[in-house]
């Protein structure tokens, strides 16, 4: 039987990661390793980790956690993978439990499909029964150009990979966030993806969350580090053969077009058109860069009034 290792990273959130473990535990697949990073929470997390070597005793899960000092998320999932022993190795994050039949269906469409080192499949959020993402939106193979263009979803929650993506293109940047997409990009580059149809993943959505965090100032800080990520990257990566350099400026694109939005609703006109300017000239006319025109003049009329675009609900 082929070992799978499942990871997941926690960060002071005791009473979402337990729950997360448990799913883990009621997997169908056999034999499973659970690897547990606590990223220096500094609470009761390892009372609760602990709690649940019991458990994953009585499930027949080979189980271990440590404590690490704080580094972010993309140290922790680095360290998980240089503790997984498995063949394949699947990512969870503390609050997205998977559902039991989540590993063997995964594993069992991998190993029908040699050719694909990674796998990600759809998912549901929590308390909606509708499969994401779209069918269309679950391109496979080569998809580094699609995973730029949107055209592919593939979430960190849902991935898949054989231990050669690991050894091939290393672990997570220690980026503050987005350094999940820089993964699934550079993996992108190196192995063929396979998509998996059926919603095995619940994403949930905690208040205190990371993505969230600051509210709407929050965002433009993220949308900061989320360029940076992908200039590193570009710089890093332009020469590799499988580059898609007019995918990637749409990928560039939709994150202007996520920034310039975010200024907007904070009624910071002036600054929002600065940053479509540098949108323009960074990536071309993108068709949702040019879409932002009719958005910057609305924003600019009703500045007149002292007044700013509402950011939908």
């Amino acid at each position: 039987m082929t070992l799978v290792s499942a990871m997941i990273p926690t960060f002071r959130r005791p009473q979402l990661v337990g729950k997360a473990i448990e799913a883990v535990l009621a997997q169908t697949h056999r034999p499973l390793e659970l690897i547990v990073i606590d990223d220096g929470s500094g609470d009761e997390t390892p009372q609760v980790l602990a709690g649940c070597e019991s458990k994953a005793e009585q499930a027949g899960v080979q189980y271990r956690w440590i404590t690490i000092p704080n580094g972010g998320l993309g140290n922790a999932r680095t360290r998980a993978l240089e503790l997984a022993t498995g063949e394949y190795l699947a990512f969870d994050d503390d609050d997205d439990p998977w559902l039991p039949e989540k590993v063997a269906t995964q594993l069992a469409a991998m190993q029908a499909n040699p050719g694909f080192g990674v796998s990600f499949t759809r998912y549901l959020h929590e308390g909606n029964k509708t499969a994401k993402p779209k069918p269309e939106q679950m391109q496979q193979g080569w998809v580094f150009g699609s995973l730029c263009r949107g055209d592919t979803r593939a979430h960190v929650q849902t991935l898949m990979i054989t231990r050669a993506v690991w050894q091939k293109v290393g672990g997570f940047a220690p980026y503050p966030n987005f350094m999940d997409t820089h993964f699934a990009l550079k993996a992108a580059l190196e192995f063929q993806f396979l998509a998996v149809m059926q919603p095995l993943t619940v994403i949930c959505t905690p208040p205190r969350t990371m993505s969230r965090a600051g509210g709407t100032e929050g965002d433009v800080k993220r949308d900061h580090i989320k360029l940076g990520v992908l200039d590193d990257f570009e710089r890093e990566y332009a020469g590799h053969a499988r580059f898609d350099k007019a995918a990637f400026a749409v990928q560039r694109a939709r994150i202007y077009d996520e920034h310039v939005k975010h200024l907007l609703w904070l009624g910071k006109v002036a600054e929002a058109k600065q940053a479509w300017q540098t949108a323009i000239k960074v990536c071309g006319e993108q068709p949702l860069l040019t879409k932002l025109k009719r958005k910057l003049t609305k924003a600019s009329v009703a500045g007149v009034f002292g007044l700013k675009l509402k950011k939908p609900r």
